[in-house]
């Protein structure tokens, strides 16, 4: 009787080991993943973020609409430029001017 009672103690004390190793194991398990989630989430927000450059716009008088100026159509009128969107809203500014 003796000699299973003792059996039982050294399995409870084997699993109550067990146990307690098991949990300190998951805890660093765990922190090291947090660790790296936080080391990936640094990465992505330390990277530098490249800003658009900006555009110029100008306003057509004739369709009253912004272009890009580098794509719009020009009328230079007495030291003044005019700004269009397309060939025909350049043509009518001429035609009305």
């Amino acid at each position: 009787m003796e000699m299973l009672s003792n059996f039982f103690r050294f399995f409870l004390i084997f699993f109550a080991v067990r146990t307690v190793f098991n949990i300190i194991f998951r805890a660093r398990l765990i922190n090291r993943q947090k660790v790296e989630v936080n080391k990936n989430v640094e990465e992505k927000f330390s990277e530098p973020v490249e800003k658009e450059a900006a555009i110029d716009m100008v306003y057509d008088e004739i369709c009253e609409t912004y272009v890009i100026k580098s794509k719009a159509y020009q009328v230079v009128e007495e030291d003044k430029t005019h700004y269009f969107c397309s060939w025909e809203c350049r043509q009518k500014y001429i035609d009305y001017a």
